[in-house]
């Protein structure tokens, strides 16, 4: 029995394969195609019958010794792929069109002659090497064969291997580094062969310890002379890098430490590098890192390797000779390294890589554990489209719960656009049912639109991101915003200062400039206009609005006739502007927040000259509860200096009001006069050092007195700093903790559960702004705090967000999000309780076995619930004694076994050799599962199948699967970047501007976004972090130098290719592949690729008109009804034989059977015997469906259909001799 039937041919270019199971030797591809070159060579029409035989067995016939006892299809079979003479349609020039398509195939060497086969098409004369002696048999040859030729197993990972046009220069296989070996392989004999490449690719799979050193090597190239020449492929703090230095030191790549894609400690790893030589498309060269078949970044800078190192002399996987030392060195387990003679693509290296694919563990709450559905409380437009209210996006989250347990929610409305800048009023719902329903949305303020402003989308005064605050003893809740004249934000401020208030008599009065003047008005009482000397004028603003939504604020009039607005820039009627400066404006209500009063300009209280800019850390603020600033009210804030603006000089710091908000006051800066580890001292007044910044801030108090600031920042890990004193100064020292900061907005609370106290934060777990994520931690004595819980509360989108405590044990989020679709973005809500927080989550203790059905002929496909990897291959102890042989691994979840007809339906014992490992590390379990073939009364596994949630051929793909990374990665190439891969840069102080830590360059402004081009920013080296504490480089002796240079190149364009979609990322190709319309048969499924045909109902009847009258039936099988059992098919002879499979569960045939399982069919020229006809790579077990219930049983009745196949063949093959005579 060819076992090897049901998988698919085992080839590689130039190779035999030789399947045996039990001591029996089955024919080689040479043989295979020997054979059917014979065939043709007798019956002209014979391939005719093959097509049948194909179409109806999903496979290559098969020597009649060789055939199984019951050769049903099961469920899982995919399309064959048919010869070159079907899809043309003409059959009358087979011979000629397969010779042509085996003319170029060599057979011992000798290559077939295409002359010759173009000159005789009805015969080919076979080389003689092919014709064996009177006493030599086909298994004679393969014995003989399998003497001269070196035995090739299947590899493990076969699937994973299916490359084209590349070849291996450096292969090794299972190599461990640890004590005994120095934690060092050597591989120097291989440099040689290393040093002729240009165009290559590093594959390495890999697992470090769970507690690796911070830095290990991979895989490197090395000199013992000179310490700074060498490659290496390594991790820093999980980090997969690369870094090549010439001779001098010289770095080839860009800057990949901060490189956004990380390796599992602990767990099996891909990491991948491609390096491409200097071509017209891409100049410089290229070179691209990939983690678990996932780009992370792309580097333009050079395609140099190790061509261009001229003193390496050593190469090595883990620790590295690097000069006189021995360095980078770690305990690994190494499954394979590969290298190969050109750069894979991407697509090459996700196939690669396919099996380190993984998602997270399904998960399952615990009893008492609650969270609500999300409730959208604003929501934004669609596909670049305002919403029925004429709005575009909602930005900036605010969320309060009042004295009275009601809800607010504050947000920016942007009418024109997402960006921080045009048209954009401060708005709130209220909720009194704890955010089950939400009222009518109230404006706050919303200034005029400038009515002949140059550019209507930044043609109005601004005001942007808001705080909510209520003091717990008046009651009254305040808003506080920021607020800019009209043009572009914080980008559209003066270059230089101008001066926005003049003291006058011990009073504070806003100055306003004359075009063509130099002189400073002044808005006096009742605001009239006094000019430069103190003379009332007969201009007056608006200082007490009256109109909706406060819009006539700072309205011009002369007398009675009004000329404009003070807050206008451009083309503007009114005489007089205010600075173009950053205000805060405040809002106060004083009935729940049902009405508010008119802005009020509170920035003469708190701004201070040196201050370019100051806005708020939006969300909310807090009254402190004791200590001796009890009463006080607090918001967050942070400014910029005059001279390094944003580059540099943003530092977190609050402002307060003692008197119930009448006055207000500023706090001090994070960064006031601090000391860092290496002796230098920043203030904010002057700094200009690009870590040591801290931007939007969350303030909580603790039981203990102290403020706690957690700091939106630029190491990629959470700040926190610490006040002793209300906020008057901070703390020198600022906490860093292991929780991601991808350097977006987060929101902090504090509670008090049990007697005990927490902290709950709320923020973007990345890549960049996506997965909302909630983290618990307990306070100690001394303040400090102990992350115990993060999980995951909004996958996809997620952004800004403020956070509140609702109840005694009830929290509620309100967030940033948008679906696909939708515009950036959607404030939407969620609450969840306690339990939810604290509660482990229920969650799988080992790996099952959810299916283990016969897919194909002798070949089990073993499907498990999570992720696995096989290393060592396992055998299979059966209840009977037997076993069953493990062949190679299908894709993350599938393992293929061989295994003996009659051992169909044992159960599995044991796993008596080899292992299955989990991919997360978890034990897995194979005892007990019973090994079907999903009929014949054995009772599919399929019922055990979770639900299959994706689309017909993946079209809709489960998110939690996509292993596409659409992040911002860094430098990128020359190919479009998805516009999920990097967010518009939207300018102001909260914009959906790139992780800076994914950017080997800075070019844009820090903190704040916008459609301009930010000042390239010139980055320092980074020397310590923001308590002056080495960085992971530098605390790393052996790799003490920059891994790349910043600062002095343009930033490359960011690149990732495009995601498709599809289940597991099979449909990447879905731009290859034709669209498939076929119908319900395997033959139909290619009507697209065939020229229309006329001849009849199936392929056989192409011949109709060759053949004598036929009057028996609609075709050449029905024909042979009588003597055939009872047709119950369809309209042709595919469909005859359909009662006779295995139960399907796909669909009504084997084409549809694998339309979740497979991508969309792609017909290639190739060689025409593949025994499973080129089986999708992804195989996943179909869901389950309704039984067929006139299915017979079948075995060894399906002698029947090759009986019939066979009349046909002799059928047609008469006709044929007929009409060749007639002719």
């Amino acid at each position: 029995m060819l076992k090897v039937l049901g998988a698919k041919i085992f080839k590689q270019k130039r190779k035999r394969f030789i399947f045996v199971d039990n001591g029996r030797k089955y024919m080689t591809q040479r043989d295979f195609e020997r054979k059917q070159r014979f065939g043709i060579r007798k019956f002209t029409v014979g391939a005719a019958s093959v097509v049948i035989g194909a179409v109806v067995f999903g496979a290559s016939p098969v020597l009649a010794q060789e055939a199984p006892a019951t050769s049903g299809e099961t469920a899982g079979q995919a399309l064959p792929e048919l010869p070159k003479e079907v899809e043309s349609g003409n059959l009358a020039n087979i011979d000629k069109e397969l010779a042509d398509k085996l003319a170029a195939a060599t057979d011992k060497g000798t290559e077939v002659n295409r002359e010759e086969l173009q000159a005789n098409p009805g015969s080919e004369k076979p080389a003689e090497t092919e014709k064996p002696t009177e006493t030599e048999t086909p298994a004679a040859e393969t014995d003989k064969t399998e003497e001269t030729e070196k035995q090739e197993a299947i590899a493990r990972d076969y699937y994973s291997r299916e490359l084209e046009n590349v070849n291996t220069v450096v292969e090794k296989n299972d190599v461990t580094t640890n004590a005994e070996n120095n934690q060092r392989d050597d591989l120097t004999s291989d440099l040689e062969k290393l040093k002729k490449l240009q165009d290559a690719t590093v594959h390495m799979e890999f697992k470090p310890d769970a507690s690796a050193p911070r830095f290990y090597n991979l895989f490197s190239v090395s000199s013992d002379t000179k310490e700074n020449e060498y490659f290496t492929m390594s991790v820093s703090d999980n980090t997969a890098l690369i870094e090549g230095r010439d001779a001098n030191g010289a770095q080839f790549y860009d800057k990949y430490t901060d490189a956004p894609l990380k390796v599992r400690p602990g767990q099996w790893n891909s990491v991948t590098f491609t390096v491409e030589k200097p071509t017209t498309e891409v100049p410089t060269g290229r070179v691209r890192l990939y983690v678990n078949g996932v780009l992370s970044r792309t580097s333009l800078k050079s395609g140099k390797f190790i061509k261009d190192m001229p003193d390496v002399n050593h190469v090595q996987i883990g620790a590295t000779k690097r000069g006189s030392k021995t360095v980078w060195g770690s305990n690994l387990q190494v499954r394979n390294l590969t290298v190969y003679d050109r750069a894979l693509t991407q697509d090459e290296v996700r196939t690669r890589s396919q099996l380190f694919e993984r998602g997270d563990l399904k998960q399952e709450l615990p009893e008492g554990a609650e969270i609500s559905k999300k409730t959208d409380v604003f929501t934004a437009g669609t596909n670049g489209q305002s919403n029925p209210d004429g709005i575009n996006s909602y930005r900036i989250p605010a969320l309060l719960k009042t004295d009275k347990g009601t809800l607010i929610a504050g947000a920016d409305e942007r009418r024109l656009h997402h960006s921080d800048w045009g048209d954009i009023g401060m708005v709130v719902k209220r909720s009194e049912d704890k955010g089950q329903t939400w009222g009518d949305r109230i404006t706050l303020t919303n200034l005029r639109d400038n009515p002949k402003a140059k550019d209507p989308n930044i043609g109005s005064p601004v005001n942007i991101d808001m705080v909510l605050v209520q003091d717990t003893e008046t009651k009254r809740i305040f808003s506080i915003y920021d607020m800019f004249p009209e043009g572009k934000g914080i980008f559209g401020m003066s270059s230089e200062r101008e001066v926005a208030y003049k003291e006058i008599d011990g009073k504070t009065y806003q100055i306003l400039y004359r075009e063509g003047e130099n002189g400073a008005y002044t808005i006096r009482e009742n605001g009239v206009v006094y000019t430069p000397d103190g003379q009332a004028t007969d201009y007056r603003v608006v200082v007490n609005p009256v109109k909706p939504a406060y819009s006539d604020k700072g309205d011009l009039y002369q007398g009675e006739q009004l000329l404009g607005n003070i807050y206008f820039t451009s083309n503007k009627t009114s005489p007089f502007r205010i600075a173009k400066d950053s205000y805060l404006w405040m809002s106060y209500s004083d009935d729940d927040g049902k009405t508010w009063s008119a802005p009020q300009d509170i920035t003469p209280m708190v701004k201070a000259d040196w201050m370019k800019f100051l806005g708020v850390g939006p969300g909310v603020g807090i009254t402190l509860q004791n200590g001796p600033h009890k009463g006080r009210i607090v918001v967050p804030v942070y400014t910029t200096n005059r001279a390094n603006h944003l580059n540099g000089s943003q530092s977190s710091r609050i402002i307060y009001s003692d008197d119930h908000g009448k006055t207000w006051h500023m706090g001090g800066g994070v960064n006031d006069n601090r000391t860092l580890h290496d002796g230098t001292v920043v203030d904010s007044s002057n700094m200009n050092n690009y870590y040591a910044q801290n931007t939007e801030a969350s303030v909580v108090q603790l039981n203990n007195g102290q403020l706690k600031l957690f700091m939106r920042g630029l190491t990629g890990d959470l700040q926190v700093a610490t006040s002793n004193d209300g906020g008057i100064t901070w703390d020198n020292y600022v906490a860093r903790y292991d929780v991601p900061d991808v350097y977006v907005q987060m929101a902090a609370t504090h509670t008090v559960q049990d007697g005990k106290e927490y902290i709950l934060l709320a923020n973007a777990n990345g890549p960049g702004r996506k997965n909302g994520y909630i983290r618990v931690a307990r306070v100690e004595e001394d303040g400090e705090l102990t992350w115990l819980h993060h999980h995951l509360i909004q996958e996809g989108e997620y952004a800004y967000n403020s956070l509140q405590q609702i109840g005694p044990k009830e929290f509620g989020l309100l967030y940033e999000h948008h679906e696909a679709g939708g515009n950036p973005y959607t404030l939407s809500f969620k609450k969840f309780n306690w339990d939810y927080l604290t509660k482990e989550r229920l969650a799988s203790k080992e790996v099952k076995v959810t299916s283990a059905m016969e897919k194909w002929p002798g070949i089990i496909a073993m499907e498990f619930d999570s992720e696995v990897l096989v290393n060592q291959a396992p055998t299979l102890k059966l209840a009977n004694g037997k076993t069953a042989t493990f062949m190679t691994q299908y894709d993350t979840k599938t393992l293929l076994f061989t295994i003996a007809p009659e051992d169909i339906g044992q159960k599995v014992t044991a796993i008596e050799t080899g292992a299955i490992e989990s991919m997360h590390n978890l034990p897995v379990s194979v005892v007990g599962t019973k090994l079907t073939n999903g009929f014949n009364g054995d009772e599919p596994a399929i019922n055990e199948v979770p639900e299959f949630t994706g689309g017909v051929n993946g079209d809709e793909a489960a998110v939690a699967e996509l292993p596409e990374y659409t992040e911002a990665i860094g430098t990128a190439g020359d190919e479009a970047a998805p516009i999920v891969e990097v967010p518009e840069f939207t300018g102001g102080v909260n914009g959906d501007e790139a992780t800076v830590t994914e950017l080997p360059e800075y070019t844009e402004s820090i903190g704040t976004v916008g459609d301009e081009a930010a000042p390239t920013v010139e980055v320092p080296e980074f020397k310590g972090d923001v308590n002056g504490e080495a960085s992971s480089e530098s605390e790393l002796p052996e790799h003490s130098v920059p891994s790349a240079t910043v600062g002095d190149e343009a930033a490359p364009t960011v690149e990732v290719p495009e995601f498709e979609g599809g289940v597991n990322a099979v449909e990447a190709a879905v731009h290859e592949l034709p669209e498939f319309t076929g119908g319900v048969n395997a033959v139909e499924a290619l009507k697209n690729e065939l020229p229309e045909f006329t001849g009849g109902v199936n392929a056989v009847e192409a011949l109709k008109n060759e053949l004598p009258e036929f009057t028996g039936g609609v075709n050449a099988v029905e024909a042979l009804k009588n003597e055939l059992p009872e047709f119950a098919g369809g309209a042709n002879a595919v469909r005859a034989l359909k009662h006779e499979l295995p139960e399907f569960t796909g669909g009504v045939n084997a084409v549809e059977a694998a339309k979740n399982e497979l991508p969309e069919y792609k017909v290639e020229e190739k060689p025409l015997v593949t025994l499973v006809a080129q089986q999708d790579k992804t195989y996943q077990a179909p869901a389950a469906q309704p039984q067929q219930p006139t299915l017979p049983a079948t075995g060894s009745e399906v002698s029947t259909p090759l009986v019939s196949v066979g009349m046909v063949g002799m059928l047609l093959g008469l006709f044929g001799m007929a009409k060749k005579k007639e002719d």
